[in-house]
């Protein structure tokens, strides 16, 4: 489902306000052809108190499969939210294939949820739809975004539907956190068309050996760093194997830090009596990577870098003898290969 228009248009909502709109919204089941339909929506903005995620779940194992599977099974507590990223393809070279991460409340009584989530265009390259759910996840995520979802008791609601062609990639990640309710499950599964349910290789032992699935560490990292005027670049390393989060269970480190945020706070200081200009610069050190970078609360968006390539993202300008926190953050993509890296210094043409 996307969204085309609203009337009145989107906007941003002050704290505790509220706003009626009409949205027209276009649905597409399958290889069906796209239905256009027009909603009434009402929309509340809530201030909601902040707490990271306690834990990643990881569903990227196996990537590709060509028949029908229970993913990932999770769960969420209340006070610990939980952050998801999935990565699957359809390997069936015939066959459709539906992948869903269905939400259950196992209780009697309704549980209410806040939702930080992106999810890619299944028609997209794999390297494009890891990085559109990256950047529609980071964009909510770094303005404690999102929306809230009440599920009744003893119920299952799919929160991201996939529908995937031969050969087609699923890819999303999301934060919970449970506002109201003691418990949340969640499910990561593959059916094939036609398949019944639960699927019957639910269970089957994984055989993909080289991708990850698991619950790890908290995924976020923050690496104070200084930088003077004319010294040498300040090196960011994203998805680097030293910074590995680890399964909880295994000790395995989760290779290339797939949906970590990394955040760096940089101390910069200009001791000249000119101005200075620095540049924030993206390398791709391993292959093809994308980005979704925050500097000083400007999004900068780099749907694709060659290996080797490196790019401008944006400048920062220091006064003579001035000195100040530069905060940059961001995360490493599914599609990409890492790690790589972001500098910041006075040499970055």
């Amino acid at each position: 489902m996307s969204l085309a228009e609203t009337t009145p248009p989107l906007q941003p909502l002050p704290a505790a306000s509220e706003i009626a709109l009409r949205a027209v919204v276009q649905v597409q089941a399958g290889g069906a052809e796209p239905v256009t339909r027009a909603v009434s929506v009402h929309i509340r903005n809530e201030m909601l108190p902040w707490t990271d995620a306690q834990a990643l779940l990881i569903s990227n194992s196996p990537e590709t499969l060509a028949f029908g599977k229970v993913l990932l099974n999770g769960a969420v507590s209340g006070g610990e939210p939980v952050r998801l990223l999935y990565h699957h393809a359809n390997g069936s070279p015939t066959r459709r294939m539906t992948i869903a991460v269905n939400l259950s409340n196992p209780e009697r009584d309704p549980i209410k949820l806040w939702v930080i989530g992106g999810a890619g265009n299944s028609g997209a390259g794999e390297l494009a739809v890891g990085h559109l759910a990256a950047r529609a996840f980071l964009d909510q995520y770094w303005h404690h975004a999102g929306f809230t979802v009440q599920i009744p008791g003893n119920t299952t609601l799919p929160l991201f539907l996939h529908a995937l062609a031969p050969g087609a990639i699923a890819s999303g990640i999301a934060q919970f956190t449970l506002l109201a309710g003691d418990r949340l499950n969640l499910q990561v599964v593959a059916r094939l068309e036609s398949e019944i349910d639960p699927p019957t290789l639910s269970y089957a032992p994984d055989f993909d050996r080289v991708h990850q699935r698991g619950v790890f560490e908290p995924p976020q990292l923050v690496r104070p760093q200084a930088y003077i005027v004319d010294g040498p670049p300040v090196t960011m390393a994203i998805g680097d194997g030293r910074d590995a989060i680890h399964e909880r269970e295994t000790g395995i480190g989760l290779d290339g830090n797939y949906g970590v945020v990394y955040t760096f706070p940089i101390e910069v200081r200009n001791p000249r009596t000119l101005p200075s200009i620095l540049g924030v610069v993206i390398h791709a050190q391993r292959g093809e990577a994308s980005g979704t970078v925050l500097v000083d609360g400007r999004l900068f968006d780099i749907p694709r870098l060659w290996n080797g390539q490196r790019r401008l993202l944006t400048t920062v300008h220091l006064a003579p003898g001035e000195q100040r926190t530069v905060v940059i953050s961001a995360m490493p993509e599914s599609g990409g290969y890492y790690p790589g890296d972001l500098t910041l210094g006075t040499e970055y043409r």
